[in-house]
């Protein structure tokens, strides 16, 4: 028979690989999300974290070479609002 002893050692053994396991499966990297290269259209979309409740949305127009911000309302209606624009070739040309 196996004594109470390594019983018991086994149990917290295992209940400390559970709460292992838990922790670890609870906590995940942020993700980005984006838009895949040789999609239809002309755009991609990018997000990114303005500050820590808010992202932002960037529209990168690859035929115009403009890139466009859009930000969220402080109001948390859901809306939207433009940011403003970026001329890509003037910025990148000398």
């Amino acid at each position: 028979m196996i004594p109470k002893r390594s019983i018991i050692v086994a149990l917290a053994g295992v209940n400390l690989l559970l709460l292992t396991a838990l922790v670890l499966s609870s906590y995940s990297l942020p993700t980005a999300y984006a838009q895949r290269m040789g999609a239809s259209s002309n755009f991609v979309a990018v997000t990114s974290q303005s500050d820590k409740d808010y992202d932002v949305l960037f529209l990168l127009d690859l035929a115009e070479r403009r890139l466009h911000c859009f930000t969220p309302n402080r109001d948390r209606s859901g809306h939207v609002s433009y940011a403003g624009s970026r001329d890509l070739q003037r910025d990148f040309t000398r």
